[in-house]
């Protein structure tokens, strides 16, 4: 019950911080509180942005990342790619999986996502 209580929470602070763009190396767990540094969020991006961006990556392929400097250090998986309809738009869509690992917190975040790329280019929540 904690560990759905605390994925529920999550979900709840990300929705709230999704407005961040991806490509100014911001992440979708925003300005969660998490004990997340900018190192991290660096790192989540680098590994995230080839899983939606190229379309030979094999479906399920993960993507590690770390930060020495804070401890905390996860993976991103591409779980899927689908379209989504957006007046009269068919957006290009990926659904990715993060699980962290936060230095001294007992259970790790896992979270799915999906992001769609817009007309600008720019890879937004859906």
């Amino acid at each position: 019950m904690r560990h759905a209580l605390r994925l529920i929470m999550l979900g709840g602070i990300l929705v709230l911080g999704a407005t961040a763009s991806w490509a100014t190396g911001m992440n979708p767990f925003g300005p969660s509180g998490l004990p997340l540094t900018a190192k991290d969020f660096a790192a989540m991006a680098a590994v995230a942005d080839p899983l939606m961006e190229d379309e030979a990556v094999p479906i399920g392929t993960s993507r590690s990342w770390s930060n020495p400097t804070s401890g905390n250090q996860g993976t991103i998986t591409l779980e899927g790619r689908f379209t989504y309809d957006y007046q009269g738009s068919k957006l290009p869509c990926r659904k990715l999986r993060y699980h962290t690992v936060i230095k001294n917190y007992s259970d790790p975040y896992n979270l799915r996502l999906n992001r769609c790329r817009t007309a600008n280019g720019d890879w937004m929540l859906l």
